[in-house]
Order: C-alpha cells, then structure tokens, then sequence
C-alpha cells in the first residue's frame, strides 16, 4: 500500500521502576534494580514500532519544550518516525508515567497529563502529512480535551483524504465509554482495543461478544488484545477495506500467543497494533497477519521498554520461523 500512516495520540516519557511492587514506608529507601527512561505513550509506541518494522510513518501529538520532549522526538527520528507533526506546548510539559514493574512483569502506573491534556483534533495539521494513506487515532480516553466528535472529526478529515483508520483507546478512569466513543466508531475500519476494554465498552462478559457488539456500533473490524491468551479477530476475512455493512463475509480467529518470558508488558499491545497494521497494509492474508501482530506483541513483553524487542520486519519473519507453526 502507497503512502503513510499517520498516528495521532498522547506522548509520554516513561519511567520505569522494576521490580516495584510496593513503596517505601515514609521517610525510608528502596533499592531497586533498575530505573530506565524509554519512550511511552500509545502514538509514540505504535509509530516507533512501525517505523522499526520498516513502515513510512509520520506521529502527531504534543510534546513540552523540555528535556523529555527532546528525548521523544530524538528516539522516533532514531527509528524512521517522521516527527514534524508534532507541537511542541511552550506552556506544559511533556507527559510523564512511572511503570512499576512487579516481578513477574505485570505493571501499575503514576501519570502526569502534561500537554496531552490540552491535544484536540485542531492539532493535526493535514498539510503535513498529504501523503497519508492511513490514519490511526491511539489513546482515545486519556487525550481529556478529545471528545467523541473530535474523535469522529479526525476519522472523517482522514477518509476525505481517501485513507482507512484504526482505534485504539486505553483505559477510561471516568466510565464514560460508549457514550464519549460512540460517535467516532461509524469511521473506524479497525477498532484494537484490549479485552478489558472491550467488556467495559459493551458490558459483555466475552470477548466474542464484545467484538460483535462494537462491530454493530459500526466499526468495519475488531482485533482484541488478550494478553497471554493472544488475540480474538472478527471481522472481514480479506485483506481490503474492512466496513460493518460490507457485506464481505465475516470471520472469527482466535490467534494464541507465542511463550516467552515476560520482562515487562508496557507497549506490546501498541507494537500488537503495529504489526497488524504492516502485515494488513502489505495485502498479506489474514493468518499471517494475526500471526505477524501477535510476534510482534511477545517481542515487546520479552524486552525492558515498549519498543525495544522491536526489529526490522525481514527479522521478524526470521523470529517467526524459529517459533515454529
């Protein structure tokens, strides 16, 4: 597929702890193994990712004239990441997450908005990114300035440009959900949301419930991330533009996960997203794509930093044959 993909959505600098799993008693210490600075947030996961498989990709966001903004934007331009994009908030700074990481690499987050707070869908300045042949929207809920119709404003800005859009949303702290997200899912080719926010979003208590829920609420296709269980897929079977009301047949695929020890699990569903999105792009079937997405999900996990078990795409494969069928 010509052209790029352009992800939009919040910028943090992560930093993370490990192993913490509780804090110090007040006015004591804690040693700790590590404590690693690494590009955060779901827009600079998921384009970082792509751009380290090989994909043309542009990031959009906001970032603060501060020590963290230049750390973002210099590692993304170390990966391929087009950054010019992105704002830099002379009166906030950039968003900041401590990731405590427990032993078996499960994590807790503490979480400073910084200019993330103030993004809206007035900051993506199309005429940067004319070439844009896909649009993918990350952190939906935790862009507090971001509603539903400015969600659905950048959806339809996309397609008048003639590109297809993906979802993904983060946890909603506010249990607004559906009402907040509703308006944009009708513009949603694929929606990546993880299992838990899938069962938030529709209330179901399954996830093949779920997906078929939201792809009723209107979005073409639903890839839900599962963790160690890997990933649920329905949606159409081709590798074309994926709508609710295609009529293309749709299917089912549940796609485990490959086992690997898990270091740390900040970014895998991000690099998950991009992996589906390089396999998809490419016109590769679906099998290998969900195949491809979920590799790239166990290269995150397998690594300290969201993107640093990230590697070029012919690499990838390579990992992949090793795995075995």
């Amino acid at each position: 597929m010509h052209g790029r993909v352009v992800v939009f959505g919040n910028f943090v600098a992560d930093v993370i702890a490990k192993p913490l799993e509780r804090l110090p008693e007040r006015g004591q210490l804690l040693i700790l193994d590590t404590i690693q600075t690494h590009v955060g947030g779901n827009a600079p996961n998921t384009a970082g990712a792509l751009g380290k498989l090989g994909e043309s990709v542009s990031v959009g966001g906001r970032v603060g004239l501060d020590p963290y903004g230049d750390f973002l934007l210099a590692q993304l331009a170390g990966w391929g990441v087009e950054t010019g994009p992105v704002l830099r908030d002379p009166e906030a700074a950039t968003g900041v997450t401590l990731v405590a990481v427990d032993r078996t690499g499960e994590r807790s987050f503490l979480h400073h908005f910084g200019a993330n707070a103030a993004v809206t869908a007035a900051d993506l300045n199309w005429d940067m990114v004319a070439d844009a042949s896909h649009f993918h929207l990350a952190s939906f809920f935790v862009l507090p300035a971001l509603d539903g119709a400015g969600a659905a404003a950048l959806f339809k800005a996309a397609r008048q440009r003639g590109c297809t859009t993906s979802l993904d949303v983060c946890w909603d702290r506010e249990g607004r959900w559906l009402m907040s997200l509703g308006p944009a899912l009708p513009h949603v080719d694929f929606f990546f949301p993880s299992e838990a926010e899938a069962l938030a979003l529709t209330g179901e208590r399954q996830a093949h419930d779920a997906a078929a829920a939201l792809r009723a609420g209107g979005c073409g296709a639903v890839l839900i991330k599962r963790g160690e269980r890997g990933t649920y897929y329905l949606g159409p079977g081709t590798t074309g533009r994926p709508t609710a009301r295609s009529g293309a047949p749709v299917v089912a695929r549940e796609t485990p996960a490959f086992p690997v020890a898990v270091r740390d699990s900040t970014g895998a569903g991000d690099c998950c997203i991009a992996g589906f999105l390089y396999g998809w792009r490419r016109g590769w079937d679906l099998e290998r794509i969900l195949r491809f997405a979920n590799g790239c999900g166990a290269r995150s996990v397998a690594s300290f930093g969201g993107v640093t078990g990230i590697v070029s795409a012919p690499l990838m494969e390579e990992w992949l044959c090793e795995q075995g069928s």
